[in-house]
């Protein structure tokens, strides 16, 4: 079972401290729909993120804390998962290269959730492919385009997590970044 995020623990302290039961606080915070209130604090508590309403006020309400110290919580929910997202990703890196095109977005967000078209943007490598080869290999594989993002005009090697190289079709340098490129939304084919 996976750590208690810092939400979970306050909550936890909290209704043992004040002796409330799940179901109390899911009442306490809307008696017309307490089962909806506990989906929404259970997908708070795990994430961190604010809802758009006044939720972390009525919960800090019935937790008897201040807003401030349910913020906190908050903030470092948030921060641990987003360390061990990064841990996680540091952990998986492969190098790889990011195809660059003439648009930055796809033209049909929803077409190309159909199509995985970000995963398409993405080229990995043959594991014994040496460091050396990296361009020319991007050069050979390079399509001429990627579905809804139009023609590709180069390439970005991601070598680490914090160094990455953007080039030209031609394989010249153009730009060097202290950060891997990631797209979203990319399931890579392996």
């Amino acid at each position: 079972m996976p750590e208690a995020t810092a939400l979970e623990r306050l909550l936890q302290e909290r209704m043992a401290a004040l002796g409330l039961s799940r179901g109390g606080v899911g009442q306490r915070l809307s008696p017309a729909n307490p089962s909806k209130a506990l989906r929404r604090l259970d997908d708070f508590t795990s994430h961190g993120v604010r809802p758009s309403d006044d939720l972390p006020d009525r919960l800090a309400a019935v937790l008897e804390v201040s807003e401030a110290e349910l913020v906190t919580a908050a903030r470092a929910t948030r921060e641990a998962i987003e360390a061990r997202a990064d841990a996680d990703y540091r952990a998986r890196f492969q190098p790889h290269a990011v195809w660059t095109t003439v648009r930055s977005q796809p033209s049909s967000t929803a077409m190309a959730g159909f199509i995985n078209a970000p995963a398409r943007l993405v080229l990995l490598f043959p594991p014994d492919l040496s460091t050396q080869d990296f361009i020319a290999y991007c050069q050979a594989q390079a399509p001429k385009g990627v579905p809804l993002y139009g023609p590709v005009t180069g390439f970005i090697i991601n070598y680490t997590p914090d160094e990455a190289v953007r080039y030209d079709l031609n394989g010249q340098t153009l730009e060097t970044r202290d950060a891997a490129v990631r797209v979203s939304g990319a399931f890579a084919r392996l």
